[in-house]
């Protein structure tokens, strides 16, 4: 949703999975092996700060306070860790796009090998493991502004959604 969303409302688009491994030279892989999940973590924190921060230098003297400076899509884990989840919060609209574990399943059993915290698991593994992370994220993820519950909806019924979080628009 959020490449589609930033294509409607023609705004930059980050993914800050993708904006970390350009910033450090290496895929998300290595970067834990290197530097272990921790690690990672602190990198996101600060990558979600500097991504911010691009965008701000891009606005425009026509821009006003509640337009959108971009969209930033960051994964599963980056609410729970550093405060990330109040940062974004209060910087942003933030949108928990709250997907089923079945869905979940299907995606991550497409990329699994560049997720280094489930590569080695069988899929009855990986099914556990969704289900663990996100009854330990679900806290994190219900502090979002808006959660988008319908994982099939249209980018105008998804824009819809969240018009109504905040007066964003």
């Amino acid at each position: 949703y959020a490449k589609g969303l930033s294509e409607f409302l023609d705004v930059p688009f980050v993914d800050l999975d993708q904006f970390i491994e350009k910033g450090q030279g290496m895929p998300i892989s290595q970067i834990f092996e290197k530097m272990g999940e921790s690690g990672f973590r602190n990198l996101e924190s600060v990558a979600i700060k500097q991504v911010y921060a691009d965008l701000l230098t891009r606005t425009t003297e026509t821009t006003h306070i509640n337009d959108i400076l971009g969209i930033i899509s960051c994964g599963g884990g980056t609410p729970c860790f550093n405060d990330n989840m109040e940062w974004m919060n209060k910087h942003g609209l933030t949108i928990w796009v709250n997907a089923p574990e079945e869905i979940i399943l299907e995606r991550l059993m497409k990329e699994k090998e560049a997720r280094p915290l489930v590569a080695s698991l069988t899929e009855d593994e990986l099914r556990g493991f969704i289900h663990q992370k996100l009854l330990e994220r679900k806290p994190y993820y219900e502090k979002a502004q808006s959660v988008i519950a319908n994982h099939q909806i249209t980018i105008h019924e998804f824009i819809n959604t969240i018009q109504h979080a905040k007066n964003f628009f």
